[in-house]
Parts: structure tokens; sequence; C-alpha cells
């Protein structure tokens, strides 16, 4: 890993800490697999319905997901243990002297950007964070569109178990933008039909549980999508309609311009 940039160094380390901590299978969201990782000899498995083959050797897709899907579980995980004794929140006098402290290694001209890293991954070490901000880019590398939807609507969830959780995507997939629009949606009608008769819900509950788990689903005000513009370089925030992301946006406008090309060339085809 010489020479790449030092948060890789940080997302393996979380990697090693997060498997360390498995105990037996897990299940994996995508394809109805499992994943275990061998201690004694350090080898990650994926584990499917009659086969079983070293993550290092299956396809680029699932090299790419499962570090993600487990790192992000990891992280997630230890807000859940907010009834522990043990963790008390800072004093003010902490939290200033903390701050002096990080600064300090920031504006220190005398250490290297690799000490300045391992300086403040010792100094946050000591403390248990109260929120989990994740940060993924371009998470639909390699994967059907299908998965991605899997995989969305698991950093969904994991965003979901706290309240100051935030979860920041970067992406180039017209997939995730539609498959966000499922999870605002879904909100909106399960509030509707918690009011509802036990009865007349149930079915409707257990329909839209198949296409977007509780567990992921998202107010749309809890919801923004800023799109860049390739050509000039700005940021803007979309807009949206009664709560649900504008799908007027530059990656549906693409696979537009793709079906209005193929149009174009079925107009030469008849003139042949």
């Amino acid at each position: 890993m010489k020479g790449l940039p030092s948060t890789l160094y940080t997302f393996s380390d979380e990697f090693i800490n997060a498997i360390g901590e498995l105990k037996g299978q897990i299940e994996l969201p995508i394809n109805k697999v499992k994943f275990e990782y061998q201690k004694l000899n350090k080898l990650s498995w994926i584990i499917g319905e009659g086969y079983k083959v070293k993550l290092s050797e299956a396809s680029s897709g699932f090299q790419s997901f499962v570090p993600l899907y487990i790192v992000s579980s990891f992280l997630a995980g230890p807000l859940i243990k907010k009834d522990d004794n043990t963790v008390k929140d800072i004093s003010i006098d902490e939290e200033k002297r903390i701050r002096k402290e990080i600064e300090q290694i920031l504006s220190n001209p005398n250490i290297s950007d690799d000490v300045k890293q391992a300086s403040l991954e010792f100094l946050s070490a000591k403390f248990t964070y109260s929120s989990f901000i994740n940060i993924v880019e371009e998470p639909e590398q390699n994967l059907f569109p299908g998965s991605q939807r899997q995989l969305l609507n698991s950093l969904m969830e994991f965003n979901n178990r706290d309240k100051n959780n935030k979860l920041i995507i970067t992406t180039h997939s017209p997939y995730l933008i539609n498959y966000l629009t499922l999870t605002v949606k879904a909100e909106y009608l399960f509030n509707k039909l918690t009011n509802l008769p036990d009865k007349k819900k149930g079915p409707s509950l257990a329909k839209m549980n198949k296409i977007v788990p509780h567990k992921s689903m998202v107010p749309s005000i809890d919801v923004a999508i800023y799109e860049l513009n390739e050509q000039t370089g700005n940021i803007t925030l979309l807009e949206n309609y009664d709560g649900l992301p504008s799908d007027e946006n530059q990656l549906n406008e693409r696979l537009g311009e793709s079906n209005e090309l193929f149009a174009n060339l079925l107009e030469i085809q008849q003139v042949i």
C-alpha cells in the first residue's frame, strides 16, 4: 500500500478491525451469499449455495462491495450500545482541550502528513464517537443494478441506526438515484399505512418491505441531491416534487439521450 492515499490506510485498518471481531458467518444482502473470515489462516471467504470462493478470487463487484459493507456495518455498530454506562459525554473543557491538541498537530510544520494522520487517529481512539458520517465514493462500482439497490438499502439501514448519522454518496449511477427515490416514497407510504386497520395494512406492509425494508426508509426532508455540472464545474441542489427527488438530472438525461440516438438510427434504417 506504499504511496497510496492515507484514507486507504485508515479504511484498511478499519476492515482489519471489523473482520477481527466477526464470529462465524454473516449474511450479505447480495445474491444470498455469506461472508466468513478465518482468523487462523487470515482468509476471507464468499460462501453461496454450492460454492465457496476466496474473496481475493471473487468477482470485482464482491471485492468492492464486501469491505464497504463490513466496515460500514462495523462503524455503525457501536452507536447502538449507547446504554453502556461506561460511555459518557465529554465536558466543554475537555472538548476545548481536544480541539487545541488537534490544532497543534495540524499546524506543526516539523512533522510529516503521515505522522499527523497517525497522531490524529491515536487521539480519536481515546473517545467513543456519537455519530457515524459515512462518506462513500462510487458504491455502484462493478455491481449489477439490482445489487446496487441492495447495497443502497444496507447503507441506508446503517445510517438510520442513529438520528445524528449522515450518509454522503458520490455516484455516476442513475440507478442509485432512482432507488433512493424508492426509499423516500416507501417512507411516505409507511406513515400513511400505519393509520389503517391491521387487516388492510398487513399485506401492503409485507409487499412494501420486499421493495424497501422499513429500516432503510428515509423521510424526504432528510435527503438532498447535488449535481455537478461536468462542463462548468458548478454544483447545484436538485429540486424535488412532492418530496421526491427530481428525475430531471444529468444521469437520467443521458439515458434519455441514448434512447433518442437509437431512435435516430431506426430512422436511418427505415430510409435504407
